[in-house]
Formats: C-alpha cells, sequence, structure tokens
C-alpha cells in the first residue's frame, strides 16, 4: 500500500471537496473558454453550436479537475497559467477534430493533413478555420510541439478505428483494445499541456486509468449508443459479472504503479481518490445493469429495457454513498485476479514505455 488504509470519512470529505471545487469553478472555465474562442476566431461564439461548446467544456472540466489537474496536484503543484491555456486550446482541437467529416477515407486524410501540415490545411468552412487556428496556436506554446502531433496522430487513428464498432460482427478481444486504446491515447495527448511530460513511472498509470474510464462512459452511455447503432462491450457482450471483475482488478493495477511513483503519501491517496470517483460510477452502473438485464438474450431486448432502466442516476442520495464506499474500496485494493485479454496484457507493458 503507498498510503496508509483510506476510511470512509476521509473518501467522503475528499470527494466533497472535489466536488466543490469543480462546481466553483465551472462558471470561470467556462466564460475563460468563451473568451478564449473569441481570441481565435470573433464570430466563434455564433458558429459553434452549444452542444459542441459543453463538449469542450467538459472536456476542459475532466482534465482540469481529474486527469491533468489531479496528477498535478499529486507532484505538489498546480497546473500553471501557460498549462490551462494549452489545456483549453487542446478542449477546442478534440472536440472540433471529431466533428470533422468522417466519410472515411477522405475525412481521414484531411484529419491526417491538418494534424501534420497545418499551415498547408485549407479550412471549407468557419468551424475548420477555428479548429486549424487553435491547432496552429497549440503547437506555438506547447513545450514539445512534435509529442503533440505524434498523439494526436495515435488517437485519431484509434478513432478512425472505433468506426468499426459500427459492425455488429466486432470481436470482444477487438473491442477491448479499441477501447483501451481510443481513451489512453487521448489521455496521453492530454498529458502535453504539461511544460514537464509525466515520467514513463507515471504514464504506467495511464493504461488502466484510461481503460476503466472509456468502459464507464460506454456503460453510462448505453441507451446512447443503441439509439445510434454503436456496439460497445456492455451492449454485444453483456458479461457484467466479468466486467465487475475487470474494474476491480484495473483499479488494483492502477493502484500498484501508483505505489511506485516517489510522491508523499497524502498527495498519492488524494490522487487515487480522485482517479477512483470515475471508476466507481462506471463499476455501479454495472451492477445495477447487471440487475436490469437479468435474462435478457439479445441487443434487440437489452434496447426494449427502455432508458429509464438503462440509465444510471447518481441523484440519489443513497448511490452517493455506495459510490463513496465503493471509491473507498477501489483505493485500498492493494491485488485482484481478474479478467485481462493477452493482447491487452501486452499493450499494458508497452504503455509504461510511452
Amino acid at each position: 500500500m503507498c498510503y496508509p488504509y483510506v476510511h470512509l470519512t476521509e473518501t467522503s470529505l475528499l470527494l466533497f471537496r472535489l466536488y466543490c471545487r469543480m462546481r466553483l469553478q465551472r462558471s470561470s472555465l467556462e466564460n475563460r473558454l468563451g473568451r478564449l474562442l473569441a481570441s481565435l476566431l470573433p464570430d466563434a461564439s455564433s458558429i459553434l453550436p452549444p452542444a459542441t461548446f459543453q463538449r469542450m467544456a467538459a472536456y476542459q472540466e475532466i482534465a482540469e479537475h481529474i486527469l491533468c489537474g489531479g496528477l498535478a496536484r499529486m507532484q505538489g503543484r498546480r497546473l500553471s497559467e501557460a498549462e490551462q491555456t494549452r489545456l483549453q486550446l487542446l478542449a477546442v482541437v478534440s472536440t472540433l477534430l471529431q466533428d470533422l467529416p468522417d466519410n472515411r477515407s477522405a475525412g481521414h486524410s484531411r484529419i491526417l493533413q491538418l494534424i501534420r501540415s497545418p499551415d498547408g490545411f485549407e479550412p471549407q468552412d468557419a468551424s475548420e478555420s477555428l479548429l486549424r487556428e487553435a491547432y496552429l496556436r497549440l503547437l506555438t506554446i506547447a513545450a514539445e510541439p512534435r509529442r503533440v502531433t505524434a498523439h494526436c496522430c495515435e488517437a485519431v487513428h484509434w478513432q478512425e478505428a472505433s468506426y468499426r464498432q459500427k459492425d455488429a460482427a466486432i470481436s470482444e478481444a477487438e473491442l477491448f483494445r479499441i477501447t483501451y486504446h481510443k481513451r489512453f491515447h487521448a489521455v496521453l495527448l492530454m498529458y502535453t499541456v504539461f511544460d514537464r511530460y509525466p515520467s514513463p513511472e507515471e504514464t504506467a498509470m495511464t493504461f488502466p486509468l484510461a481503460g476503466l474510464m472509456q468502459l464507464t462512459n460506454d456503460v453510462s452511455g448505453i441507451w446512447t449508443d443503441i439509439r445510434s447503432g454503436i456496439y460497445t462491450i456492455p451492449i454485444l457482450y453483456r458479461r457484467y459479472g466479468r466486467l465487475e471483475r475487470r474494474f476491480q482488478a484495473e483499479s488494483a493495477r492502477f493502484n500498484q504503479a501508483l505505489a511506485r511513483l516517489p510522491y508523499p503519501p497524502a498527495l498519492k491517496q488524494e490522487y487515487a481518490i480522485t482517479v477512483h470517483a470515475v471508476h466507481a460510477m462506471g463499476l455501479l452502473a454495472i451492477r445495477s445493469l447487471r440487475k436490469e438485464a437479468a435474462g435478457v438474450r439479445d441487443v434487440g431486448e437489452l434496447a426494449l429495457l427502455g432508458r429509464k432502466k438503462l440509465a444510471f442516476d447518481l441523484r440519489n442520495p443513497a448511490v452517493v454513498l455506495a459510490l463513496a464506499r465503493k471509491v473507498r474500496d477501489l483505493t485500498n485494493l492493494t491485488s485482484f485476479d481478474g479478467p485481462t485479454e493477452p493482447a491487452l496484457k501486452r499493450d499494458t507493458r508497452q504503455s509504461a514505455r510511452s
């Protein structure tokens, strides 16, 4: 264990502080994002749909408070002004990259052209102009521009691979690889906002962290994905008991990597609780889904359960208490013998060298 046993009181207090920090800073972060967009393109607010702006704000929030901000806090510091600016630019870039035309080969080629040669990229509309300006500014102020480009290419590659999730014949093993790598490379791209890129020991935590974050998204968004014809692991391969064990095993692997870092125990404890707050939501959502989907034989029957049964509601006070308990349990895990596909084992070893 890299810190003393974490009790429920400590867990609840740290979660409450995280919640308050996110609530108090949400408005100021959105205002700052709005000012940044206006500096990139004067009429940005009029060309961006509100839903796109909210996706940028959500990206910024999770990076600010959990992925980048949480890692910086463990290092004993706060994100610098330069790091926050890069983070906001990356929120714009990452969101708009996903919105470029996805007519497969043509769209993919345009995305790579923008990433590799932004100066020669010809925008076709105002949204692409905004994307190009944000990306050029990000490269100008990035600590390591080449790393930004490399991680962007990887993130786009796995985003392209995720189109295979439209095929109901996709194998479980391929789904796991896409699920993990899509979020893993997105998180490594987030880390390029730092003045100093995280060490190999720090990035070793990222593979299990990112995989569980994406699985949490997939379980939480199961109703939306079903209606969109997207096949995820909880939709197509409904082995929910096995997924529960995976969450516990991957959380233990994250804790083991965390234990090897040379930071004060109290700071590592806070970072673990911050990260496992997301993982615990996924685990509770799986347990709820396991109960509601008992006896379901195929995707059609799963869809018939409806939104009310498939959605996971965090507003219930009983669920909030259960979440705090589950965060405590995951934070205290030192080992757990859970399932991992052979391909993911190799990927885990490679991630430690990223």
